[in-house]
This record gives structure tokens, C-alpha cells and sequence, in this order.
């Protein structure tokens, strides 16, 4: 788990902007980050599939302004205008930037003005590593998180609990699904469980299901926050000890018709997924065994189905 810095900053072919922009990539590597050094995109499938989608993925921000020619009527240059157009994605995705501007580019040009972010001057572009080494360090920018949320299973989990609102209370064994936030400082807001599909293995056919809301462990509310660094579990389903045979789904519905019990024995893949307003989708591909006896239920983590 590391935290990304998406690298903004020009890559003119005739000066050293290349060599300088894999340094500070090396820096920020060796810092424990993962960078990525964004290339001007020229088509818009590049920008949505390199750029946005990189950029969604990043924890921070690197904006480096270079000097580009000279502005008519001055003595000031401007910057790199693809940097800035970054520049305003960053800022409406809400990352944490560093922004480092060569001297003689138009000060508060373009983004810069907008959003008034201090910029670190320099000189040469040779010492940037070292500056942005220096200056990573003094904000404190952790290398060890994710602006994610993660999906996990441990595979022996389960909790036997007696269910008090249906006849005769039945004792139930429920499987679990853990939901962490890997942000360190920031709480993941109004998360909401879904399955997305379900495979019978033993026929490789899809069980049709629709979309209802996943109920959390322990609360009643189909919504929780997630707090920094923090997990909730999620109630993946459930078996009756006197029907273990038949998987069950503890969801948010008044009508059998969403999410209907399926009958085994049998193995079956299942697609879940967890969404939050302010955090990217997170996914998990799990594989249910459902058989005879209760000793015989298992859930376990598996790879997810390819397209």
C-alpha cells in the first residue's frame, strides 16, 4: 500500500524537463511513494483512460510550472498550460498539492491565480529532486496510506447469533466481509453495500438478482461511516444451522423478490461492491461453499472474474 503522487510538469524534448521529471520520480520512489509522471495526452480517450483516471487514483499532487516563451508586452514568461489544466482537475478532486514555479513564469498565471496556491521558486530544474525531497518532508506527506476503501475476507470468520425477529428464534451462522478506510485523516461518508452479481459454479450460470442495500454487523441503518484507519464489517450472508443448505442475505427489502435465498449445495461467485460520496468504488470477488452440514459453509477471497 502506497500513497501516489501524480507528477505534474512539462516534458519539452529539447531541454532536460525529461531527465528531471524521472529524477523526482526516483526521489518520491525511494521516499516509499508510487509516482506516476503524467505525458501530455493528445486524444480524448487518452486523457480519460491515462490522465483522469490517474489522477482519481492519486493521494497527492507534484504541479511544476516551467518556463515556457515570453509574454507579449513583458518581461514575464508563461507556464506549461496542460500542467495547469491538471492543475484544476487536482484541485476539484480535492488532492493535497506542492507546487514549485521556475522564476520568470507569470506569477499567480493561470490555476495558480485561481486557487492562490503557494509556489516554490527555483532555479534550476537540476536541483528539483532535492527541492522536492526537502519540501515532501517539511509538509509531511505519508507514503503509507490510500484515499481508498478496501474489501477483505478472512476466511475462517463467522459469527453464530440467534435471530430474534423470526419465529422460533433460529440460531444463524453469518459470514463477514471487512470494509477499512486507508485514509489516515479523512472518514468515509455514507457507505453503502451492494452485490453486483452472483455465478452458480457448478453450472457457470448467472442467478438474477436486484439491487437491494446490504445490511452492516450490528447496526440497522443501511448507510455507516467508516472512520480513518478504521474497518466495519459487513454481513455477506447468512445460513440457518438447521438449513445450512440455503444461503441467505441480510439486506434492506420488504419484498423476497430482490435478493431471493439460493438453494444448494453447490460453490457460487459473488461480486460485492461498497460506495461512498466522497471515496472511489471498492470490490470483492468471493466464493461461497454451501453444503449439508454447517461445519461444511465456507466464504473465501478469490481473484476477480476477467473480462
Amino acid at each position: 500500500m502506497k500513497a501516489k503522487v501524480f507528477i505534474s510538469c512539462g516534458q519539452r524534448k529539447d531541454s532536460s524537463e525529461v531527465e528531471v521529471a524521472r529524477a523526482i520520480a526516483k526521489v518520491l520512489e525511494d521516499m516509499g511513494f508510487e509516482p506516476y509522471v503524467a505525458s501530455q495526452q493528445q486524444t480524448l480517450r487518452g486523457l480519460k483512460e491515462n490522465i483522469f483516471s490517474q489522477l482519481s487514483a492519486s493521494e497527492y499532487f507534484l504541479f511544476i510550472d516551467f518556463l515556457r516563451e515570453q509574454l507579449v508586452d513583458s518581461k514575464e514568461h508563461r507556464g506549461s498550460l496542460f500542467s495547469h489544466q491538471e492543475l484544476a482537475i487536482a484541485s476539484y478532486l480535492g488532492l493535497e498539492a506542492i507546487a514549485f514555479r521556475q522564476r520568470g513564469v507569470k506569477t499567480l498565471d493561470g490555476m495558480m491565480g485561481a486557487m492562490q496556491l503557494n509556489s516554490i521558486p527555483f532555479d534550476d530544474p537540476a536541483m528539483l529532486p532535492q527541492l522536492v525531497q526537502q519540501q515532501v518532508e517539511k509538509v509531511g506527506w505519508h507514503a503509507d496510506w490510500k484515499n481508498a476503501l478496501k474489501i477483505t475476507r478472512q476466511s475462517e470468520e463467522f459469527d453464530d447469533a440467534y435471530i430474534i425477529n423470526m419465529p422460533e428464534r433460529p440460531l444463524a451462522r453469518y459470514l463477514h466481509l471487512s470494509v477499512e478506510n486507508l485514509n489516515v485523516w479523512k472518514i468515509a461518508l455514507n457507505c453503502t453495500a451492494y452485490i453486483e452479481s452472483i455465478v452458480d459454479l457448478k453450472t457457470n450460470t448467472s442467478i438474477p438478482i436486484k439491487t437491494a442495500e446490504l445490511k452492516w454487523a450490528g447496526y440497522s441503518q443501511p448507510t455507516v461511516a467508516i472512520m480513518p484507519k478504521s474497518y466495519r464489517d459487513l454481513d455477506a450472508f447468512f445460513v440457518l444451522h438447521s438449513h445450512p443448505q440455503i444461503l441467505r442475505f441480510n439486506c434492506f427489502t420488504d419484498s423476497g423478490y430482490f435478493m431471493r435465498p439460493i438453494q444448494g449445495p453447490g460453490k457460487f461467485r459473488l461480486n460485492y461492491v461498497v460506495i461512498s460520496v466522497n471515496f472511489p468504488p471498492a470490490r470483492i470477488t468471493v466464493e461461497a461453499t454451501i453444503e449439508n452440514s454447517i461445519a461444511g459453509v465456507r466464504l473465501v477471497q478469490s481473484e476477480p472474474e476477467s473480462n
